[in-house]
């Protein structure tokens, strides 16, 4: 299973709905595709975060794999990354970390086709019927001049809409653009438009201060949140939040030395492209469990390889049980060939196909593709 040709392609798709949230505007997925060439004539795909993950692939890892067994998934990754745990004044590590990704993902769907398996079987099998997912959405643009009412009424009526369309019990949101008044606004007309036996989740990537945060949830304590993703800037003030409201928080911080001594953070939210691809979302899994908190995946705009690895995991890995955020439908394209996998019931099944269970769209991956 020698490894004969690697290629990387650079891809920008816009979204459907311009994602606007405290960090940055998202008009457009930027993404790497990856394919893995054996000589068998098996070929692998994987995808990971950004642009210039496509020139790290090429100008780095592609001509060291050249020849190796795609098989060995250990002795490649040696040869791309230094070993772990590295120095941590080398902050490059991590964006070679994210572009290896994809290298991961590929083997990963290179072994479970050469296997004739889908990838959830040489994950260990599905644990339940379909990989859980819930409807998801980003804020309306701050700057739009909207008052609280029109800003709340957008929210539930999207929040409505997520929830007919995908069967799931838990809609999640972004906060931290607008007032906390209006913030506080927006959180009860979401709850009475999808109505009392939905979860509700708020993401505020850091945005709030304690105070802030502190007025946020005493305004919408009869709203019954499920989760707060990331309320404040520090891991300190979300423990001292959760002890004080009783409302769950996650982080996306994994680092194992940080997170012990934050014990009543209940939860890691990471994607696979953030820390290594699969093998590296499994240490993460075990992080979790090691630590006695709750994981899920975090979404950041796959496309339909990207999306197709969440399926798999969220269908092989009980520790999964808690519905994982999904923005598969705000993307104009997916490049897969074949229907969308959209979340339907609260899920998602991936087809009992050897692999991923995906093929490149080559006409997609042409027509948004920025240059291989």
């Amino acid at each position: 299973m020698r490894i004969c040709e690697v290629r990387a392609h650079a891809v920008a798709v816009p979204v459907t709905r311009v994602g606007h949230f405290s960090k940055r505007v998202v008009e457009r997925v930027e993404n790497t595709i990856v394919e893995i060439r054996t000589e068998e004539g098996l070929t692998g795909t994987g995808e990971t975060r950004g642009l210039w993950s496509a020139d790290i692939v090429r100008s780095r890892f592609a001509s060291a794999i050249i020849g190796m067994d795609a098989m060995d998934r250990d002795a490649i990754r040696d040869v791309c990354l230094p070993k772990e745990p590295f120095d941590f004044g080398y902050p490059e590590h991590l964006v070679q970390r994210n572009a290896y990704s994809a290298i991961d993902i590929a083997l990963w769907d290179i072994a479970a086709r050469h296997a004739g398996k889908p990838l959830y079987d040489l994950l260990g099998g599905a644990v339940r019927e379909r990989a859980l997912f819930c409807g998801y959405a980003y804020s309306d643009d701050p700057n739009a001049g909207y008052s609280n009412a029109e800003l709340a009424a957008a929210m539930a009526k999207i929040a409505a809409q997520q929830v007919l369309e995908t069967g799931s019990d838990l809609f999640e949101y972004k906060i931290g653009l607008h007032s906390i008044e209006g913030e506080i606004e927006i959180a009860h007309a979401v709850r009475a438009a999808v109505g009392p036996d939905i979860g509700l989740g708020v993401d505020a990537n850091m945005a709030l201060s304690l105070e802030q945060a502190c007025t946020f949830l005493q305004g919408v304590r009869t709203v019954g949140l499920a989760n707060f993703e990331e309320p404040v800037a520090n891991l300190s003030e979300m423990e001292a939040l959760r002890m004080r409201f009783d409302v769950p928080v996650s982080t996306h911080c994994y680092d194992a030395d940080t997170l012990v001594r934050y014990p009543q953070i209940d939860a890691i939210v990471v994607d696979p492209q953030l820390v290594g691809g699969i093998t590296g979302f499994l240490q993460k899994i075990a992080l979790a469990d090691n630590l006695g908190k709750r994981i899920w995946l975090r979404a950041r705009w796959e496309l339909g390889i990207a999306w197709a690895v969440f399926c798999h995991l969220g269908l092989a890995f009980r520790q999964l049980d808690r519905s994982s955020q999904a923005l598969i439908n705000w993307i104009e394209d997916d490049l897969v060939l074949g229907d969308r996998w959209y979340v339907r019931d609260g899920g998602v099944r991936p087809p009992d196909t050897p692999g991923l269970g995906v093929e490149i769209d080559r006409e997609a991956l042409a027509r948004y593709g920025m240059g291989s």
